[in-house]
Parts: C-alpha cells; sequence; structure tokens
C-alpha cells in the first residue's frame, strides 16, 4: 500500500531546499531551458553559442509530447542535439560571473547538470570537454553501458542510466580537494576522491580567459564514434561544488528546469517548516488542557 510522506520528512526537504537556494544566492549561477526554441539563457549571465554554424543547422528545437515522452507528465521544451560527427560542432558556454576558484588560476569548484533523453541505443556520449577547442577526448561521458564517468575520475556501476529515459545527470567537483561526484536523479552514483586535481584537466575557464568554459555534447577523438543524438530540456551550471543533500533536494527532471524546484517551492516549504516548527515549539511550552 503507498504511504503519503510524513510532515517530519517534507519538513527535511523544505529546510534542506531552502538553504540550497540560500547558497545558490552566493554563487553565480545560470541556466538554459530552451523555452525560446533558441539558445537563449535562461539564469544568469552567461551565454551558450554553437561552436560552428553547421551546429545550428543541424540543431533543432521543440515539445515533448509526441515522439518525445513529457517529463512526469508535464510538457517540456527541448533542444535536439544530433551525433555530432565533425570535430568543429557542439556547444560553447561562456559564463561572465564566473571567476577563478578552489585555490586555482581557473575554475576549481563547479557543479554542472543536465535534463536529457537518450533515444535508441545507448552509444557513447559526451557531456563536456574542457577544452573548448575540442582538442582532446571529453571529460565526461555516458558509456555503451549506461555507466558514468571518465577515466581519469573512474566511473559508476553499469546500468545507471537507461535508453529512452528522462534523467537528471549531476557532476559536482572540488578539485582542490581532488573529489569529483556523478549523480543521477539526487542520487549519488560515484565519488572520486585522491590527491589534489587543481587547474588540471578537468578546471574550467573563468572569466578572466578569453576561452569559453565548456564545449558541450561533443569530443575529440577521432579512433571511433563517440557522440550519440540527445533530447536536453535543461542545462545549468553553479560555479560552486553543491553538497549531497543540496543536488537530492534538486532531484530528477523537471520540466520547469533545474534550479527551479517544484511546486510547493523551496521557499514556501521553507517558510512552512519554520512556521510548522515554531508552532510545534509554542505547543510545548503550553499545558496539555
Amino acid at each position: 500500500m503507498k504511504t503519503k510522506p510524513s510532515r517530519c520528512r517534507w519538513l527535511i526537504v523544505a529546510t534542506v531546499s531552502l538553504f540550497a537556494c540560500a547558497s545558490m544566492s552566493r554563487a553565480a549561477s545560470y541556466e538554459w531551458n530552451f523555452n525560446a526554441s533558441n539558445l537563449s539563457t535562461t539564469l544568469g549571465n552567461g551565454v551558450m553559442s554553437y561552436a560552428d554554424a553547421e551546429s545550428g543547422t543541424l540543431t533543432t528545437f521543440g515539445n515533448t509530447g509526441g515522439g518525445v515522452p513529457n517529463i512526469n507528465g508535464q510538457v517540456a521544451a527541448y533542444m535536439h542535439v544530433p551525433a555530432f560527427a565533425n570535430l568543429a560542432n557542439g556547444y560553447l558556454l561562456k559564463l561572465n560571473d564566473s571567476a577563478p576558484n578552489g585555490g586555482g588560476a581557473y575554475i576549481n569548484q563547479y557543479t554542472i547538470l543536465f535534463d536529457v533523453f537518450s533515444p535508441g541505443s545507448l552509444n557513447w556520449t559526451p557531456f563536456f570537454n574542457t577544452a573548448p577547442d575540442n582538442a582532446n577526448d571529453a571529460d565526461f561521458y555516458l558509456a555503451d553501458d549506461g555507466s558514468l564517468g571518465i577515466g581519469p575520475l573512474g566511473y559508476s556501476s553499469a546500468g545507471v542510466i537507461a535508453a529512452d529515459t528522462w534523467y537528471r545527470i549531476a557532476f559536482a567537483a572540488d578539485l582542490g580537494a581532488g573529489t569529483a561526484s556523478f549523480y543521477v536523479n539526487g542520487i549519488s552514483v560515484h565519488d572520486r576522491t585522491g590527491s589534489s586535481l587543481v587547474d588540471g584537466r578537468f578546471s574550467a575557464y573563468s572569466n578572466l580567459d578569453v576561452e569559453p568554459s565548456f564545449l558541450l555534447f561533443n569530443e575529440g577523438d577521432t579512433s571511433g564514434q563517440y557522440t550519440h543524438e540527445l533530447y536536453v530540456s535543461s542545462v545549468a551550471f553553479a560555479d560552486r561544488t553543491l553538497s549531497q543533500a543540496e543536488i537530492l533536494a534538486l532531484g530528477g527532471p523537471n520540466a520547469q528546469g533545474i534550479f527551479v524546484i517544484p511546486e510547493p517551492s523551496a521557499v514556501s516549504l521553507g517558510l512552512l517548516g519554520l512556521l510548522t516548527c515554531a508552532g510545534l515549539r509554542w505547543r510545548r511550552v503550553l499545558p496539555r488542557s
């Protein structure tokens, strides 16, 4: 028999969500939701652009509900990413409010999230490359066995991603501390710990650099076919390492976006939690009648 979540559970979620929103306000954050059927920015002072003219020709936009299923029963806008074959293809992210952090000359503390749907049979799929000129392999992949990762950071278990299903995939790094964590629908599926990676392969260019921070959905290995089409509902970035609790509070894919908490909102839940807790404390000091 299904049971409703207890009030205590909702209060925990509310509190975590409220503090997550407060923490986000102290970092630069960005989001792209494709509601305008283009690459315009939904949140933050960032720019997504086509890496080359061909990418713009090959990219299409639409809404779920036809051949692409809705997200949790709700219609969502999407960008259809083809299986890029040209090394010049992809999408560039420029993060104009993100300075160097994490003890280095580049962005070393960050979280990047994707709401994505991989149609058909799984194949190697790159999410991002911190070399925007695509001079080397990408830095985070979906593998053909449904695992997530990259050799130097390790991989999750196989099968954490299935085809024809919407997921929220997150990559959270604190490179100075030597950590990188992968999440699926808010749940941790792999943690890398070890020596510092500051200013190394996985760090990103900042607003002090001319270069964009990321190239999305393409990679530079010409030895085989390591790209795959995707439907992307949202892409988001924060220039700090979101905690496991914060990513859990963000949850799974949402037609409204990534930094938009599904109703009831994080703020309303947080206020409700605080008021409820205050009420409970008030009642406890009163004598029972």
